[in-house]
């Protein structure tokens, strides 16, 4: 080889060596780059806090149900022109959809719930429907054996997979169906008394996979077995049952007068949290207006009573579900319902808990669930949607 091509191929050597140095500098910075940027990554930090969001909405409906989603998100439930409607929320209560069904919607209740598979089960008066996660309907079922309609207050995803609603009063009863989850009927059963106005409002699995209802039963006025004014003359009615309906207990908790369950709530011991309102109106029900109470009850596995207190200051309202109870994550509830001056009316309290209430300003409560960040989404009667931190601390609405 010439000198000419030996320095040609010195050079080459030269450059080929630089570059190789220079690539494993550039790599070293990639990496030190890399591992900083996985350090500083706030989302591989395993205990890091959830963020608190808190939010008002109107949604131009009543009577609003509303569930927190598996995305952070929410559902709420309503009804549009006489069908069943739902809205789909982000986490920050910005509408992701809405859309309505082939149910119709009417009466005084209605119940939303995420399923397994990301879809949502409404129920109402007419009956229930499957929509998927877009809000495409997929199923519906409105089939009765007594009375115009079903009259469905509640309904829940069971593990297995299979669907329960409660309602009623069904030819004077309380009623329970089980559904497939395409949406079949597996079983109908009634439950109640000879007297009229047995209604399930609220339904629940327990700890051990059975089922947990929550209603009112009607009892007698005096020297008659039966009430002629029956919506004043209640118990809070509870009934564990098995899969397919079998009682496992039931019990009734009440006094001469009037107490009705409206919702109830499963506790991590087993126990539960049911509540609902009261009325001795010593046999004049014109004095319910003023006498009325909030009841909350806590009761064992087994149903025993094991706590019982109760508000003053309710606006009652005849026969109309607006109650609702959750768990707080320190271990004690917090429940809506309405105040007689101040409107909707949400209380927290508890043995860990400092008790306070909270009076957003419309009117009614209807729905409070827990969420994730262990904070709470309120439906009320009005249709304000609301989103609190765990001290029911929110930011008010700019509309207002």
């Amino acid at each position: 080889m010439d000198q000419c091509g030996g320095n040609i191929l010195d050079g080459f050597k030269f450059l080929y060596m630089k570059r190789f140095q220079f690539s494993i500098i550039i790599l070293s910075i990639i990496q030190s780059c890399g591992s900083e940027t996985q350090e500083l990554d706030p989302y591989d930090e395993p205990n890091q806090p959830e963020e608190i969001i808190t939010f008002e909405k109107y949604v131009e409906n009543v009577k609003t149900p509303v569930r927190q989603t598996v995305d952070g998100g929410y559902i709420v439930a309503g009804g549009k022109n006489g069908q069943a409607w739902l809205m789909k929320l982000d986490k920050y209560g910005e509408e992701e959809w809405q859309n309505t069904f082939t149910l119709g919607d009417f009466g005084y209740s209605r119940s939303v719930v995420q399923t397994s598979d990301g879809g949502y089960l409404y129920a109402g008066y007419e009956g229930i429907v499957k929509v998927d996660s877009n809000g495409t309907e997929e199923w519906k079922n409105k089939t009765k054996t007594v009375g115009a309609y079903p009259y469905y207050e509640d309904a829940i995803e069971h593990s297995s997979g299979n669907f329960y609603a409660v309602g009623g009063p069904s030819g004077g009863q309380g009623q329970l169906v089980k559904f497939s989850p395409t949406g079949s009927v597996l079983k109908r059963k009634f439950y109640g008394s000879k007297c009229e106005d047995d209604i399930f409002r609220s339904i629940a699995e327990t700890q051990d996979g059975m089922l947990v209802v929550a209603g009112e039963k009607s009892h007698g006025n005096q020297s008659y077995d039966c009430a002629f004014n029956f919506m004043y003359y209640k118990d809070f009615w509870i009934l564990k049952l098995k899969k397919n309906g079998g009682i496992i207990w039931e019990k009734t908790y009440g006094g001469a007068y009037m107490e009705k369950a409206d919702d109830i709530v499963v506790l991590e011991d087993g126990g539960f949290g049911v509540i609902g309102d009261k009325c001795n109106h010593g046999y004049d029900i014109g004095r319910c207006g003023p006498k009325a109470k909030v009841l909350f009850m806590r009761l064992n596995e087994n149903g025993d009573l094991l706590e019982e207190q109760e508000w003053s200051g309710l606006n009652f309202m005849e026969r109309l579900p607006y109650f609702s109870i959750t768990t707080t994550a320190d271990g004690g509830f917090a429940w809506i319902a309405e105040h007689k001056n101040k409107g909707t009316w949400v209380h927290k309290f508890g043995p860990n808990e400092e008790s306070v209430s909270m009076y957003p300003g419309g009117y009614g409560g209807f729905d409070i669930n827990r969420t994730s960040d262990n904070g709470f989404i309120i439906g009320t009667w009005g249709g304000n949607i609301i989103k609190t931190d765990d001290e029911l601390n929110y930011e008010a609405s700019s509309n207002e």
